[in-house]
């Protein structure tokens, strides 16, 4: 007997999950409407969903396309790349002493590991 009271609740509260959806075009703004609600005689039912995507493909552009910069240039980019990244690292790590020195907790501390390892990991990869 218990176990049927315990079992009629959650029956009841599984009633909604079964809600059937309706899809419908609104006539007025042609919005697609999502409802748990049958549409009405004069709503416009929602054509099935289609396989076809959405969204227009995106085009990737070729190597042909893609701008290319002379080496000289390039090489006085990651010049001035490396010096702002050194620049960044000097001031973690500074922020970071400054934070052990007047007792930052362990999230500040962590976040300013984090930001030295990131920092040193870009620095690796520049050429």
């Amino acid at each position: 007997m218990i176990r049927v009271c315990l079992l009629m609740p959650m029956l009841l509260a599984l009633a909604p999950a079964c809600a059937e959806i309706h899809v419908r075009v609104d006539p007025a703004t042609g919005v697609t409407v999502l409802s748990n609600m049958p549409p009405k005689a004069g709503d416009i039912a929602a054509p099935p969903p289609s396989s076809v995507p959405l969204r227009a493909p995106v085009r990737i552009a070729a190597a042909a396309d893609f701008p290319k910069v002379d080496r000289k240039t390039q090489q006085a980019r990651d010049i001035g790349r490396r010096a702002i990244l050194e620049n960044e690292l000097a001031s973690e790590q500074q922020a970071l002493t400054t934070a052990r020195e007047h007792g930052a907790g362990n999230d500040v501390l962590h976040r300013h590991a984090a930001n030295l390892a990131a920092l040193r990991r870009e620095l690796r990869s520049i050429r």
